[in-house]
Formats: C-alpha cells, structure tokens, sequence
C-alpha cells in the first residue's frame, strides 16, 4: 500500500479506559482523566450514555472500534478494504486510579493496550455531515494485554492523514515477545483467563498473520496508487460522497497525458513560465526521495511564486533537493549567505571609488548572463541557491531583488536596478544597470536555530515554503545504505527520541556510515554494529543539550534509558554517554556536547 511500507503494522490512539473496556459506563466520569474531553465526560459519560467510541474495543461478545471520519475517512472512504487482514495496534497514555492520565508538564510516553487483526471496515452514517467507521476484528484476532502497561511504542505519521500511525513489523513482533515472557510470570495479572487465552493464540499466529497482511497490501497497492495519484479519475469520483450530486453534470473526459502534464500558464508578456523543475528525471528522483507530497508543492510553487524557500532539520536534504531542480551548471549559482550581510553591496558588489567602475559579484555577473540569454530570446530557467539565506535578515540585502523580480515581465524599466558608477567591469554591455530576467528563479535554504533570524511577512508574502522531513528508513535507502532489521530500528527509535532535540540522523550520518562500512578492516572495526555506534556518538548524539530544571528531560531520559537497556550489548558508547549524561544531570550539571 503506498501510504506506508508493506509489512508493517498499524496503530491509533484511543482515550485510555476503565476497566478493560469492557463496554461498562464509567462511574464518576467527571473527575477521571481519560483524554476525551470534559464537557463530553460530563454530559454523556457521567449520565450513562455510552456515546464513548472505545468502550467497545476489547469487549467480550463482540468488540469493536469506532473511529471518526475525520480521523481515518480520507483512507477508508476509497478504499475500505484498506485495513482488512492488516495489524491494528491501539495506544493512549497510561493511567491508574483513581482521576487517571496523571497531569504533569512533560510529554507522556505511550503505552499498547491491545490489537486487533482485522476483519473487515464499514460506514456508519449519523447524518449527511457525520460518518463513524466501525473497525471489526476477526473473532480469534484480538488481544488485549495485561496490567500494567509497560510497552513503548515508536511509530512514525504516514503520509495522507494524522491519526493512523505506521509501526515497524519487527518492533511490533518484539514487543509481544516481551508481552509473552511477562504474560509467563508466577502472577500474571490478566483480567480474566480469556485474555491470556486470546493473547496466547495471537502471539502464537502473528508471524503468520503479518506475511497474510503482506499478501493483502500487495495485491491492492496498484490500486491504492492511482487513488492517491490521480484524485480526479472517474474511479475514484464514483467512491466520493458528493458523487451523486454530479450525475446530472456533462463532465468531459480528459486523456491521461493531459492529466499528468498541465499545460504550462503564459505569462503577462506572452512567455512561457519558466519552471524550477525542467526535466521527468528530476520529478521521479524527488517523487522518490521524498514523496509525491513534496513533488506537487514543488510544481504549485513553479507556477505560482518566484521565490521557493526548503526548511527543515539539517541534513535532511535541503541543499541536493535544491541543486537537482536543473542539472545545467551554467544556468546554476549557488549564493552563500554571510552572517554579517547588512546591505545590497554584500550580495550584488560596490561602486570602486577610484576608477568608478561598479565591481559586480558572481550573483549580479549572474543577473547580466541571464539577461543576455532573455534578450536573444533564451527563455530556459536560470536558478539561483541561496544557502544559509536567514542566517542575516534578507530585507537588509535582498530587497532590491524582492521588489524588481515581482514586476510583471514585460515592464522592462520597472525591473531594472541601478548599480551606480560608470560601467560593470568585466560586463561589455553599456551602463551601469543590471536587469531582473523573468527567467530567473530563487529557491532559499533555512534552518531554525538560534544562529538565524526570523523572515519577515513581507517575504513570506513573496514566498512559498516547503519543509522537508526524512525518515531514519528513507534516508538509508537515499544513500543506498541496506542494515539489517535490528540496526534500522535502533536508528529508528534513537531518532524518535531526539526529534524534539533537532538531534536527526540525517543524511550526512547515513552517508559516514556508508563510509565506515566500507573500510571497516583500516577502521579496526568487528562489525557494521561498531560503525554504527560510533556514527550515532559522534553525529547524532552530540547534537543534544539538556538543561537541569527542564521537566521535559525527564521523560526524554526515561526513553533514553530503555532504548540504551535494548541496545547496550551492541551499541556500548552510544549507551555509556546516555548514562553520563543521567549522571550529570543528578548533580545538577547541565549536558551540553559542544
């Protein structure tokens, strides 16, 4: 299936529960912290109406889970068998008696109540504006697990919507491994021997419900492509629920070329847009390496703005995506940004004093080579990379760019810049005057650090932006990078962890590992898994900064811990750095790594 890898499990977040879900009312539902909101504790749970969408899940007679439309419908509403035969983990965050979710400042981790194999998915429609989905599992393909909940799960966001969540396989596979050998204590702790009796027997057939999932998601990715692909296809129109309304319609036809390539808008001037992606070559590598997501706003942007500005954690790719837009390097120039510009004679030169010649900069060398190519009816793109561009504030140095490249294309004058002096030197063209070409395209890189500056709304305004994210997974297969199962996801969960630390592995560390495997005998290196624990200590982990005080660190460390308690036997520097810093910050001392 193309919104996540195939294989892999599923999961969404459900209000944690009373009493095992066992469809009971909650008693007292006013002062118990579930997540589900307070007027709804209060006008339905504590009047014993059962409108709650989970007290059903893990049921005895017939469980089932309901889910809102806007949390899943973008998906089911296709596709319903989309879920069929696939692993369906539910989590929430853990609780006790008696008010439960505890309401402390820090980020609470999540905890696997149960899961389901699922059986089949159908609409239930309330009124015209409201449809539930009802998620049934098979009657031997439900689980829920034993007090108390210990299980962390890492998941990542699929593409499409934000309540499902992908779960890796393996990690899925571990956790009921574990979930067995506490399930083998002297006191076990089940709600009833049912429970043990479902769990044993989901367990038991896992391995094999996974490869019948696998089989599943195969046989309808084709299709599920072309749903996500191409929105406006009579297949997927007749799936709509506005659907009907358009019976009565003459809608024409149109072929599959013109879907796929629009035809490009003229500009004021009678031109052709000059377009930041030139080649299909250049699509499908970005379709790959990022998404079709990322593709599309690419595309919106080239025929809407002038100015494409990438953010994003670095590493991530900002700087490839950008100079992959056109492979032509004459047509290219990559701008670094100085912390210290403050005016347009940093970017665009100074008028010398003695012999009154302009000295132009490789960027305004730049503008006249493009105005000579526009003036001999060379209407192919020129691109300029600003690398670094919120590291000054860019109205101290660009504004003569912002404003002239805004200017319709045939309003000549109004897109000229005096440079002042007698001449450019070293341009042969008279004046001393350089021209803004239509043909010109810029496309920026940022970061969010504390070494950059906020932009401004004014550029905003005359900008769009797109912000990259690459997943541990992706970032791998870029690089053609292939680890085994147990090393992704111990990048995988590291990088879960560290997230909200901009602490990623990004590219740059795929890229040394890759490195580092290749030479592991002048390394002195036994295996990838030594590699590995050196990349991670020198490129991931030293990123981090922990404050004493900073009740987020609490829950980042507890996290930290369990990952290095999995991943200590192999990973032994990553896992001593993790317990210094545990050290240091019960003495009091912060953890800063540079």
């Amino acid at each position: 299936m193309s919104f996540i890898t195939i294989g892999n499990a599923l999961g969404c977040t459900i209000n944690s529960h009373r009493r095992g879900w066992d469809g009971s009312i909650c008693k007292n539902a006013e002062t118990w912290n579930c997540s589900a909101k307070q007027q709804f504790r209060t006008d339905y749970c504590q009047q014993g109406d059962p409108r709650c969408y989970h007290i059903h899940i893990f049921e005895q007679a017939n469980p089932y889970c309901l889910i809102d439309d806007l949390g899943i419908g973008w998906l089911l509403e296709p596709y319903p068998e989309a879920l069929n035969n696939q692993i369906l983990l539910f989590w929430g965050k853990r609780f006790q008696e008696p008010r439960g979710i505890s309401d402390i400042n820090t980020r609470p981790k999540d905890y696997v109540f149960g899961a389901y194999r699922v059986r089949s998915v159908s609409p239930q429609k309330i009124n015209e504006f409201k449809t539930l989905w009802r998620i049934e599992p098979y009657p031997d393909g439900w689980t829920r697990f034993q007090q108390p909940y210990i299980l962390t799960v890492y998941y990542k966001s699929i593409i499409g919507g934000v309540y499902l969540k992908e779960v890796n396989r393996v990690a899925v596979e571990n956790m009921f491994e574990k979930a067995a050998e506490q399930a083998r204590s002297p006191h076990p702790n089940w709600h009833n021997a049912k429970d043990a009796e479902r769990f044993e027997n989901f367990h038991a057939h896992l391995h094999e419900w996974f490869e019948m999932a696998r089989e599943d998601a195969l046989r309808i990715q084709q299709n599920m492509v072309r749903t996500y692909t191409s929105r406006s296809t009579p297949s997927v129109l007749t799936r709509s629920p506005f659907v009907d309304s358009l019976k009565n319609l003459d809608i024409k036809k149109t072929s599959p070329s013109v879907v796929t390539t629009p035809t490009k808008p003229a500009a004021k001037n009678g031109t052709a847009t000059c377009p930041l992606i030139e080649k299909d070559s250049a699509k499908e590598k970005i379709k790959t390496a990022y998404s079709k997501e990322i593709l599309d706003a690419v595309m919106v942007v080239s025929l809407t703005k002038n100015i494409l500005i990438l953010t994003g954690h670095p590493g991530v790719g900002k700087s490839t995506l950008a100079t992959e837009l056109i492979d032509d390097q004459d047509r290219k120039l990559i701008v670094p940004v100085g912390s210290t510009w403050r005016g347009r004679e940093d970017l665009l030169g100074y008028v010398n004093p003695i012999s009154n010649e302009f000295e132009p900069t490789d960027f305004t060398k730049f503008l006249c080579k493009a105005e000579t190519a526009w003036r001999k009816n060379d209407k192919r793109t020129f691109m300029v990379i600003f690398e670094e561009f919120n590291l000054s504030q860019p109205e101290y140095w660009f504004a003569d760019i912002l404003v002239r490249s805004q200017y319709p294309d045939d309003q000549d004058k109004l897109r000229m810049i005096e440079l002042g002096g007698k001449s450019i030197r070293g341009v042969t063209a008279t004046g001393s005057k350089v021209f803004v070409s239509p043909a010109i395209r810029f496309v920026a890189t940022i970061n969010n650090d504390h070494t950059t500056l906020s932009l401004s709304p004014r550029v905003l305004d005359r900008a769009s932006i797109i912000e990259l994210t690459l997943e541990p997974r992706a970032t791998l297969d870029r690089v053609k990078l292939e680890l085994d199962e147990k090393q992704i996801m111990s990048i995988e969960e590291l990088d879960a962890l560290l997230k909200y630390k901009n602490a990623m592995f990004s590219l740059r560390a795929a890229d040394s590992l890759k490195r580092c495997l290749a030479h592991l005998q002048l390394l002195d290196m036994n295996s990838a898994w030594d590699a590995l624990d050196i990349v991670l200590l020198q490129q991931v982990l030293t990123k981090v900064r922990l404050m004493v005080g900073d009740p987020a660190n609490d829950s980042l460390m507890q996290g930290l811990e369990e990952w290095s308690e999995n991943y200590a036997k192999y990973l032994r520097k990553c896992a001593s750095l993790i317990n210094s810093w545990t050290e240091a910050l019960k003495d009091g001392r912060d953890v800063i790594q540079a």
